[in-house]
């Protein structure tokens, strides 16, 4: 009931994920992103844990920034992640708040296939589509 497909796309990468909770949704998200940067994440050991908490003001910029913050962490600490579990997205007062657990380790050109670039995450094109028993995430990561 959760997983992630690339759809085709002229110039960048269409990633569709999906859950049976929008938590669900956006770990795949997440996942789909980091194939895209190493595509076999069952190279990826669990050997790092990180937390990471995010708030915005709807679920389309706490996608963005949440998804962002992957390229960040990547771009600076040389992390990538097996693992994403997004543990609670709820509404508190004017925002969103998100939390998750991630595992993974440092990148190694040895180890992990070298997988495509991502410079950014496109705001324009995120959709998220919520009915009663599944969540359908779209968007456009830019490489």
């Amino acid at each position: 009931m959760k997983g992630f497909r690339y759809i085709n796309h002229t110039a960048d990468v269409h990633s569709q994920s999906w859950g049976r909770t929008l938590e669900e949704a956006f770990s795949q998200s997440a996942l789909s992103l980091m194939a895209v940067i190493t595509p076999n994440l069952k190279k990826i050991s669990s050997s790092i844990q990180k937390t990471l908490k995010i708030k915005a003001e709807d679920k389309e910029a706490l996608l963005f920034d949440f998804l962002s913050e992957f390229l960040f962490i990547f771009d600076v600490e040389e992390l990538v992640f097996k693992e994403i579990k997004v543990d609670y997205i709820k509404k508190i007062n004017d925002f969103y708040e998100l939390k998750a657990f991630l595992l993974g380790e440092v990148f190694n050109k040895k180890k992990h296939e070298i997988g495509t670039e991502v410079k950014a995450i496109t705001y324009s094109f995120i959709s998220i589509d919520e009915s009663e028993d599944r969540v359908i995430i779209d968007i456009v990561f830019d490489i």
